[in-house]
């Protein structure tokens, strides 16, 4: 009885033997389960920050320009980490900036930016309008084409230096910051105009390879000069555009859940 009774314990634990082997080496059913590298945010040169409204901000809030500028540099920073954190874990430089410093400037180092044109240009931007002489008289045309700040990748070796450093398989690289007044949308009645913040973004692969690029944009009214408010009003939506950029490529089925 006692043989029977070894014999039926020894049966049964070989079946859990293996079933956990074939739990081990199921495959993933999606590309949403599958594994991905880390992210990595790099933020935008400080002297790729241009603003039309930091003397407002100056008189509500006293701060300088440079204060301003970080504030702004750096709220962009988590709104994105925040935003981008569904998709992969991020690395943000501002997680240990004193530590990051170097490994920031080696790719400030290794990129250059361009003027491009956006793929598909928002319809609601107002028009640029260029002057000039033509058959002897004044000709005003006008310029649809909308561009935007592009990184472009100039040292390979860099890329392959911060995957095998931080395990990084995408890289958001934040171009640059421009926060404008629309004086052509003021209105007299509530004596107010719309301003508008630009976030011009590349997303590139540990390959080098352009996922997504463009400019997000966003805009409030002129009667706004407090930087938080600015910030929730404008940051959020815009990083969660550019993260969903991302997250459409490595993540399809996630993005599609999140539109429903």
């Amino acid at each position: 009885m006692n043989n029977f009774k070894n014999c039926l314990l020894i049966f049964f634990y070989f079946i859990a033997l293996i079933s956990s082997a074939q739990e081990g080496t199921r495959a993933p059913k999606n590309n949403d389960q599958a594994v991905i590298g880390k992210i990595m945010l790099v933020p935008f040169d400080p002297k790729l920050y241009m603003s039309e409204i930091d003397m407002k901000i100056n008189q509500q809030t006293k701060w300088n320009f440079e204060k301003i500028r970080e504030n702004f540099r750096q709220q962009l920073n988590n709104q994105l980490k925040l935003k981008l954190q569904s998709t992969a874990p991020v690395v943000s430089f501002y997680s240990d900036s004193a530590k990051m410093a170097k490994d920031l400037f080696y790719i400030y180092n290794s990129t250059n930016l361009s003027y491009d044109l956006v793929s598909n240009p928002n319809p609601k931007t107002q028009p640029v309008k260029q002057s000039g002489i033509k058959n002897g008289q004044l000709a005003v045309e006008v310029n649809t084409d909308k561009k935007f700040m592009n990184t472009k990748i100039t040292d390979q070796k860099m890329l392959s230096y911060l995957n095998n450093k931080y395990k990084t398989d995408y890289f958001v690289f934040v171009n640059q910051l421009d926060i404008t007044n629309d004086m052509d949308s003021y209105d007299i009645a509530t004596d107010t105009y719309q301003r508008e913040v630009a976030v011009h973004y590349t997303i590139v692969d540990k390959a080098g390879k352009s996922l997504s690029s463009g400019m997000s944009t966003s805009r409030f009214s002129s009667k706004e000069n407090d930087p938080k408010k600015i910030v929730a009003l404008n940051f959020s939506p815009i990083s969660s555009d550019i993260a969903s950029k991302l997250t459409a490529i490595v993540k399809p089925e996630q993005a599609k859940s999140q539109k429903k």
